[in-house]
């Protein structure tokens, strides 16, 4: 079967139509998706069949030249509200945090309530070791909550170095969580100190 010119023009000019056509939507999508701010990283949490995603309080690049709201010092972090995500006693906790966290070290401070008192307990996580973490609670061994603090690159008040031993890196976010079972009072109040987990 031949085509005649007549068809040949009409084929030819909606050959034309659909290129423009996908040209078109191809310029939109990529100004659409440069133009659309990205987000910050969310931590994901997990118990039972409750499973919810947590912003950051702040959030910067790993130099720290980037930061929104903005970095925030301890006191402001401690004045903001905290997700609330209750677990109940006899139940886990599974924290999942996503690469943009996990390629570098990160930090979990986790707060028990246990009958001698509150008790912190800190993990270290080394860069693309650990994505995902469960804590248990128990009712000798309350979840109280959970902070998620991954590092920067930046070193602060350390005049002789990073080999020196002085000053502090910097955390380049911060994620905070109220895990206490609903109802749930403590019963000895006394801060005991942090141990490693």
């Amino acid at each position: 079967m031949s085509l005649q010119p007549a068809d040949k023009k009409h084929l030819a000019v909606l050959t034309a139509v659909v290129v423009v056509a996908v040209a078109i939507v191809a310029v939109a999508t990529t100004l659409l998706v440069r133009g659309t701010p990205e987000s910050d990283p969310q931590v994901s949490v997990a118990t039972g069949r409750s499973l919810e995603r947590v912003e950051p309080t702040f959030w910067c690049d790993l130099d720290m030249t980037q930061c929104h709201p903005r970095a925030l010092s301890i006191e402001e972090i401690a004045a903001l509200p905290v997700t609330q995500f209750p677990v109940p006693a006899g139940g886990s906790l599974s924290l999942s945090v996503p690469s943009e966290i996990a390629t570098a070290p990160w930090m979990l401070v986790a707060a028990y309530a246990t009958p001698e008192g509150v008790q912190p307990v800190t993990w270290i996580h080394r860069s693309g070791t650990t994505y995902t973490q469960v804590l248990e609670s128990t009712p000798d061994r309350v979840l109280l909550g959970v902070e998620i603090k991954p590092f920067s690159t930046v070193l602060e008040d350390a005049p002789d170095g990073l080999e020196s031993g002085q000053g502090d890196i910097l955390f380049r976010g911060h994620y905070a969580i109220s895990t206490a079972p609903d109802g749930f009072t403590v019963g000895n109040e006394t801060e005991l100190p942090a141990v490693r987990g």
